[in-house]
Formats: structure tokens, sequence, C-alpha cells
């Protein structure tokens, strides 16, 4: 039986992860440090207390759990409003635990490593260079880009100096049940489910126009087992899509899952500071390469969403 070890195993992507890997057989080890031990155990799964940044507490959790293959999840979130702390805090953790995990690589036995990377390390490029290839040149605008290209990069630098295997992803936006707040889409359905709720008269929106390639979650878990299966070392794969959809019709596939329409909508202001008025990605590599497409379309996306925060709302 192979073996993954989940960094981030228990974030929003990792959850979904864990369930994909146990149906197609694999056994399960997450990486943390935080505790997750008792919810592992009961899924069946093990779990080892770690925080990454400590690189020989990695080689000996490396050694012990052994694994075939690790998939790097971990990394602090993206953020537009983070204060100068949160911001710095955000860059050195996802920068320094990439360095972290490779330099503990390095010390134990060799294991593939799927590294989660971001559309945002494309950033803004213009229409015409759209959809966005795994060729396409890279142009970070936001300080989330820029850090996850330069974990991408830390990453390539061991595995062409070590001879070690790597194999980059970079996943476009992300939508599904389980979904952070913090991201567009979970954060429309919070105010819709407010306003259901009677806390909120209305559902307060900035810019509506612009245009995103969004793949249900499950999907992108899938995504990850394939290209460690199928895929090539040292190859990098885009995980999306390939569908242009707006801000706006996210916006309303949600309103209408919750039988509310436009009436209840107040646009604000937008700043524009780090906005990308178009991206969307190619995902033919993947499906040339690892046999992977994405198959869960964005009306079910959407009730799903809706559906867990309401959820939340009521526990």
């Amino acid at each position: 039986m192979s073996t993954a070890l989940i960094t981030g195993s228990h974030g929003f992507v990792g959850r979904h992860l864990r369930d994909v890997l146990r149906a197609r057989g694999w056994d399960v080890v997450g990486l943390g440090r935080a505790d997750h031990g008792a919810e592992a155990a009961a899924e069946g799964d093990r779990y080892v207390r770690v925080d990454l940044m400590e690189t020989a507490a990695v080689i000996a959790a490396l050694n012990a759990v052994r694994p075939t293959v690790i998939f790097h999840l971990a990394a602090s979130p993206a953020s537009k409003e983070a204060d100068a702390p949160t911001l710095t805090r955000s860059v050195a953790e996802t920068v320094a635990g990439a360095l972290s995990l490779m330099s503990a690589v390095v010390a134990t036995a060799r294991q593939l490593v799927v590294l989660a990377g971001s559309s945002a390390q494309y950033g803004a490029l213009p229409i015409e260079k759209n959809p966005i290839t795994e060729d396409s040149r890279c142009n970070p605008i936001t300080p989330y880009g820029w850090a996850k290209a330069a974990a991408e990069a830390t990453a390539r630098a061991f595995a062409v100096s070590a001879s070690l295997e790597i194999i980059p992803v970079r996943v476009f936006n992300i939508i599904g049940p389980g979904e952070p707040s913090t991201t567009v889409a979970s954060a429309l359905a919070e105010r819709i489910v407010s306003v259901l709720e009677g806390h909120s008269e209305d559902v307060q929106v900035r810019d509506l126009s612009a245009v995103r390639d969004f793949t249900d979650v499950r999907d992108i878990a899938a995504g990850f087992v394939d290209v460690a299966e199928r895929g090539t070392p040292g190859r990098l794969y885009n995980l999306c899509s390939g569908r242009p959809t707006s801000v706006g019709d996210i916006l309303d596939g949600l309103l209408g899952e919750a039988g509310l329409d436009r009436g209840v909508v107040r646009v604000l202001p937008d700043s524009g500071a780090g906005n990308v008025p178009y991206q969307v990605g190619s995902p033919s590599r993947a499906a040339a390469e690892a046999g992977w497409t994405a198959t869960i379309d964005l009306a079910t996306s959407l009730h799903d969403l809706l559906a867990r925060v309401k959820q939340g709302v009521a526990g």
C-alpha cells in the first residue's frame, strides 16, 4: 500500500484530499502543528503533530512514516487586508515551510513531493494571453503570489541540486463545501445566509466583473492524486476547469440557490488594489498526461457550498 503524508492535512483542500486517498486505497498520514490526532484516528488515518518549521522534527517524522508521496499543502492563506505583522508571518511561513520540508526530504530517503502552488503566481496577464498554460510567464502582483512563487523556486532548487522528484502544481480558484470565508464565493455565501437569517438587510459586494477559473475542491483533490500517480516528476501542472466565470456569476448562482435576487445586493466602491480582471487556466496538460479533468459543475459546487454555510450557522 502506498503511503501519503500531507502537510495541511486538515485544511480546506487537505480534508478532501484525505477522502480521495482513502477511497483509492492509500494509507494516509497528516502532519501539522495543531492537534488533529483524535479526528484523524476516527477516520482511520494517522497524524503526526510536528511544527513544519522544526526541520529536525520533520526529519524524524519522515523517517518514521516513510511516505511514498508527500503532498505539501500547508501555507498561510491569501489576504488582501493583512496588516504588516500578519503579512510578514504569512510570507515567512510559506517560504520557510517549503525550505524546511525540502531540507528534511534531502536528509531522508527519497520521496516524491507534490507541491501545491497557486494561480496567483501567474498574476496579471493580458486577456489575450489566456487561457494560461504552464508555459505562460509569471507576473505576481500580490504578496501571496510572490510567496508561493518563492516557495516553488525553493523546492525546484532542491530538486535540481539533490536530484529530488517534485511535481509543482498551480491551482486556480477553488470552490465548494468547507471553503474558508477568506475566499470570494464563501464570503458571498455567508452574507447571503446572513440575509436569510435576518441578521443583515443586504448583501454587500464590490467588483463583480472580475473573471476567474473556479474548480470544485473535490476535483482539485482528485487532481493532486492523479498527478502523483500518473504525472511526470519535474513537470508543472495546472489544476483548473478552463471555464471563465465572473464573480457576478458566482453571486447570481448563490442568490438563486437561496431564492433571492439582485434586489438584496448593494454594490460598494472597489479600490482595485491587487485585482486581476481576467484569469482562466488551461487544464490540457493535466488531462493529457495525468488523465485528470474537472467533472463537478459550478451549480453543484455552489449548492454544496451554501448548504455547508447554512449548516455552520445552524450548528
